[in-house]
């Protein structure tokens, strides 16, 4: 079994924790163990409430099975942890770092006065330190950078001493310490706040944090581990929020934010020497996310932007790097300075996103995988096949919650309903619609699959019209027969699959290989 960890930092870092749930779910992680620490200071961002309910999601499903499993959808077991700083409404830079305090304290240095708080007025100006922390750092990586760094060493503190129950963080740092060797990737952006103040000091805080945490203070999960990050330049832009403070994130500044952060991220001398790989991810016409002023917001539960494939893109960079870093045990890849990989989609001759694009490689896998998903969204959503099951002697223990759960995934997966309640388009179908937005003809699967209305998409033919024209992967029925009934018919031949005796994860198995053989994977 592998064991792979995620820190998801900030806004872009739940998104792109997203893509990566939805990969463990159609199979692209078999026989692994997904440690995932979610970290934002906004602790009611859309985005981060949005990962939370996905993964509990995943988990429901999984519950029932005892550990990973391969061959199958939802094959990885994902564990959740998850870190906020204790920033209340009203939390500033001048309470949170004691201001006052340190504005007081004068020094006499060989007769030169000095007071502590002078080194933060050079980089903070008084509305800077004044402002709302509830909402993140707001783009002021000078002030976040220093305040998340704290924030994991208080944590580590109070976790120490018992004044924090149940601590996601600490948990995570002490896996890293009790298993040597361990693979990390961090996900965030590098021209926003929470992100991009995180992901230079991050790892060194983590270390600090282990120290702290340890019996003896020699907790190390620096040297011991294989650190990874993707560098996610300004992909997107938004209308300037509207009555939001006087110190807030204008995305006309992104890429002057990402050209200082690349200029660091080169000549940094802590951070080439504790990521192995860094993934550099970008493109030169940023996305527009809000189509007027009054829906661009600073933070809270009405900040949830849509999915996007260049955070599908920093999923797959990931997947990289845990391949790489598994090989690196057998043939030592990595260097004592890290790499930097710079990442650029190609389409195909019809202008459109293949699955070659983000898995290069690794394409057929990619196709497979997401193949059976997307068949699958259609069958446990409009077609209903978990309830069908249900009237079967074979899957009399189904409950109607495990129906739900499932309906519930395939749903954030790929809405095919829109029912009234939570209407939505699905991941899948933002990831489209993303690449639509930036002047793409077509994104992985048939163009058709995208059109489908709620009517419509219990008898699309999925069978034949789900993979592009022209592809391989497709499956016949005859003339009296839709591809529901054909799947139903192979599905009914299989044996009970031996080792699977839980009721979910024999559904899930023997979808996933009565998919396989119909296609002709």
């Amino acid at each position: 079994m592998d064991v792979y960890n995620i820190i998801a930092i900030g806004g872009t870092g739940m998104r792109c924790a997203e893509s990566l749930v939805h990969l463990c779910a159609m199979g692209m992680f078999d026989d692994t163990q997904v440690n995932l620490l979610a970290l934002d200071t906004d602790c009611k961002n859309g985005n981060f409430e949005r990962l939370q309910k996905l993964v509990k999601n995943y988990q429901s499903i999984t519950a029932d099975r005892d550990g990973v499993a391969s061959d199958t959808l939802f094959s990885a077991k994902i564990n959740y942890f998850e870190f906020s700083p204790d920033y209340g409404r009203g939390t500033t830079f001048d309470t949170a770092s004691n201001y006052s305090d340190a504005k007081s304290a004068v020094h006499d240095a060989e007769g030169v006065k000095w007071r502590e708080s002078e080194l933060a007025d050079l980089f903070l100006t008084k509305k800077m330190r004044g402002m709302d922390l509830q909402h993140g750092y707001r783009a002021q990586t000078q002030m976040g950078s220093m305040l998340m760094y704290h924030a994991v060493i208080e944590e580590a503190y109070k976790a120490k001493v018992g004044k924090t129950k149940d601590s996601g963080l600490a948990k995570f740092v002490e896996n890293l310490m009790n298993n040597p060797g361990s693979k990390v990737f961090l996900f965030g952006s590098i021209f926003g706040g929470t992100g991009a103040s995180s992901i230079p000091i991050l790892p060194r805080a983590l270390q600090r944090a282990a120290q702290i945490l340890s019996r003896n203070g020699e907790g190390d999960v620096l040297s011991k581990n294989l650190f990874g990050t993707v560098m996610l330049t300004n992909y997107f832009s938004f209308d300037s929020p509207k009555n939001q403070g006087d110190v807030v994130a204008t995305s006309d500044k992104f890429a002057l934010n990402s050209q200082a952060a690349l200029f660091f991220y080169h000549n940094d001398k802590t951070v080439r020497h504790t990521y192995k790989r860094l993934y550099l991810i970008g493109r030169d016409k940023p996305r527009n996310v809000t189509k007027t002023a009054d829906q661009s917001l600073t933070g809270g539960a009405g900040q949830c932007n849509q999915e996007d494939y260049i955070e599908l893109l920093a999923a797959s960079a990931a997947y990289d790097f845990f391949k790489a870093a598994k090989q690196h045990q057998q043939k030592s890849l990595f260097g004592p300075e890290g790499e930097t990989f710079y990442r650029t989609l190609s389409s195909d001759e019809t202008d459109s996103l293949t699955f070659e694009a983000f898995f290069g490689e690794d394409k057929d896998k990619f196709a497979e995988k997401c193949g059976i998903m997307m068949a699958s969204a259609f069958l446990y959503g409009p077609q209903n096949f978990a309830e069908n099951r249900r009237r079967h002697e074979t899957f009399k223990s189904l409950t109607k919650e495990d129906v739900d759960n499932l309906r519930k995934f395939f749903r954030a997966f790929y809405d095919l309903e829109r029912l009234e309640e939570n209407p939505g388009s699905g991941w899948i179908k933002q990831m489209q619609e993303s690449a639509a937005d930036m002047g793409y003809q077509g994104f992985l699967f048939h163009p058709d699959v995208y059109t489908t209305n709620p009517r419509s998409a219990a008898d699309y033919k999925y069978n034949a019209k789900l993979f592009p024209e022209g592809s391989r992967f497709k499956y016949e029925v005859s003339i009296v027969s839709n591809a529901f009934s054909k799947f139903k018919d192979e599905f009914g031949k299989q044996d009970k699959v031996q080792g699977m005796q839980n009721t979910v994860s024999n559904l899930l198995k023997r979808t996933y290989t009565t998919f396989h053989d119909l296609y002709g994977f």
